[in-house]
């Protein structure tokens, strides 16, 4: 019996629907067709889709902005949550920053999703400050995170550490 694998890809165009789809289940106020569209027409944007076989379980985006990255959007299916997917894909989203020069990384998180803060706590995002009821459906403050010095060997190495911890290679190694 072979063993489902997770990849990580470059969203596209076909994959809108199933991704708007994932977002009604997981935010109140998820982007439409055309906020999609634009996205992924944007230099400025990354955007990837987490599938296995060929079921998209959840997406993750950065924008890039000179040398700072903004976490845009993360999200698993329901179904699909605490499996370590939300790791694996902030992992590319840091991997795909670092490649593109970035050097600190930002995003709001709803003040309410303390296992989200985590999950980026453990990436070393740090809290900087809050935006007061950013969120709507239901109202919720935003906590905005840091992370800083992106391009130093010590977040390389926490990078590394996690994709240990996970059971992923660390960038670098062959298999």
């Amino acid at each position: 019996m072979i063993t489902p694998v997770l990849t990580i890809e470059p969203m596209a165009a076909r994959n809108i629907d199933v991704v708007r789809a994932i977002d009604a289940r997981c935010y109140s106020s998820p982007w439409g067709a055309a906020t999609w569209r634009n996205e992924l027409a944007e230099k400025t944007r990354h955007h990837v889709v987490a599938r296995m076989d060929d079921e998209v379980l959840g997406h993750a985006g950065l924008l890039i902005m000179l040398d700072e990255v903004h976490v845009t959007t993360v999200a698993i299916h329901p179904d699909h949550q605490s499996r370590g997917l939300g790791t694996q894909l902030v992992l590319h989203l840091l991997d795909h920053a670092r490649m593109v020069g970035g050097a600190s990384a930002t995003l709001e998180v709803r003040a309410s999703a303390r296992r989200t803060q985590r999950l980026y706590a453990r990436f070393g995002f740090q809290p900087a400050g809050a935006r007061k009821s950013y969120y709507s459906a239901p109202v919720d403050d935003a906590i905005v995170m840091w992370l800083h010095d992106l391009q130093t060997p010590r977040i390389g190495q926490r990078l590394d550490l996690i994709r240990r911890e996970i059971g992923l290679a660390a960038e670098g190694d062959v298999s």
